[in-house]
């Protein structure tokens, strides 16, 4: 009777480490994300909608839903989706064509990638994400764990992949593809497939990317600028590719004029009509011009610190099916955020992806939240008993 009050007196001593990491870092990640987007959507608030406060309202209510949802994810057993996952990607890819059926896909430009509910509307090729995760971990975990052979999921796993590729490829976004490409190439790495197999589907992930690539001329246009920009920087005779490298000169001199400490909040330059997409896409700009680089190394340590206890997450969890859960939801953050932040200091082509947790759009932190509670649960349930033990009698 003794020890069973000291469980319950000792309860917090159940999860490791990494759980109360990942729970603050998430927590300080989304309420900087609440203050950036506060600062750097004022002025297209007051423009577009003669209201300063119009984006961060939205985006405070989407944080309360969505930090719901997180908690909810973190008290669910993850072993439960397996069962679902079947159901769970169904549904996506029903979500997926009703965006590019006129009426329910909400078009803004030449994209297709929203569903209007009335109230508000949402961006499926997000939470696809969770979805394939969920379903590429359960065929591994039934149908390759014990018998390693790739033929075991190139079909259904494969098949959906290529379903889902087609369809956020018709919005078109193919950002979005090659994010989805990387986190189920991270998946079936943690999950043991062969080098050779993996060698194979990267290869042909890239030249089907690649060959893509080419079909817009605008994509075309973006390519042939950034390389152009780098040859420039190389060759010491300033930077080209002219209107093509707008956004990212614009966004190149927003870090630039931060220094050390920043300008201070809301008081970017940037922001008023320089930098197209300073609240959502190129947020992490806004965030060296007010913050400096004393803000911008803070929030990538922050990234860096997140993966570093979600592959501990995934390296502790003995479970096959939860190891590759980990891998895949850590990298449903992760792969993002390298991306976006390659994208707004010049390192990489334009891609119109957001920053986990930091840009504006409730899809996006609702997936983050709902990845993060996933592995909280994961984290949860693979504490060591040993090391509870341990900690009980000490």
């Amino acid at each position: 009777m003794k020890r069973v009050s000291n469980i319950k007196r000792h309860s917090f001593l159940k999860v490791d480490i990494e759980y109360y990491f990942l729970f603050i870092l998430t927590l300080i990640l989304s309420i900087i994300g609440l203050i950036m987007i506060s600062s750097s959507s004022d002025s297209i608030g007051e423009r577009y909608f003669n209201d300063p406060y119009w984006f961060i309202r939205r985006q405070l209510i989407w944080w309360a839903i969505s930090f719901i949802f997180f908690i909810l994810a973190s008290r669910i057993n993850y072993r439960y989706y397996e069962r679902f996952s079947n159901f769970i990607i169904i549904i996506l890819i029903v979500l997926l064509v009703l965006v590019l059926i006129p009426g329910f896909g909400i078009k803004v430009g030449n994209y297709r990638r929203w569903i209007d509910f009335g109230f508000f509307s949402i961006q499926p090729s997000e939470f696809v994400k969770i979805a394939l995760v969920i379903f590429f971990s359960s065929n591994l975990d039934k149908k390759y764990k014990d018998n390693k052979h790739i033929k075991n999921i190139v079909f259904p796993s494969f098949f959906i992949l290529c379903v889902v590729a087609i369809l956020i490829f018709l919005e078109p976004d193919l950002g979005s593809v090659i994010v989805i490409g990387l986190i189920i190439f991270i998946v079936l790495f943690a999950g043991g497939l062969k080098f050779k197999h993996l060698f194979g589907l990267g290869s042909i992930g890239l030249v089907v990317t690649v060959s893509y690539l080419f079909l817009e001329d605008y994509r075309r246009v973006r390519l042939i600028a950034f390389i152009e920009r780098i040859l420039a920087i190389i060759n010491g005779t300033g930077e080209s590719g002219g209107a093509a490298n707008f956004q990212i000169s614009q966004s190149l001199i927003a870090l630039g004029s931060g220094n050390l400490t920043g300008l201070g909040l809301h008081n970017s330059v940037q922001k008023y009509s320089y930098l197209p997409e300073a609240h959502t896409d190129f947020i992490f700009a806004i965030v060296g011009e007010e913050l400096g680089l004393a803000g911008t190394i803070f929030i990538v340590i922050l990234f860096i610190l997140f993966m570093f206890f979600g592959i501990r997450v995934c390296i502790k969890t003995k479970d096959y099916f939860g190891r590759m859960m980990a891998a895949g939801l850590t990298s449903i953050i992760i792969v993002p955020a390298i991306i976006n932040i390659s994208v707004v200091i010049g390192m990489i082509p334009v891609k119109g992806l957001s920053l986990p947790f930091i840009s504006f759009g409730g899809s996006s932190l609702l997936t983050s939240m709902i990845s993060v509670g996933i592995l909280l649960n994961i984290s949860r349930h693979n504490t060591s008993p040993v090391r509870i033990q341990n900690n009980l009698d000490n």
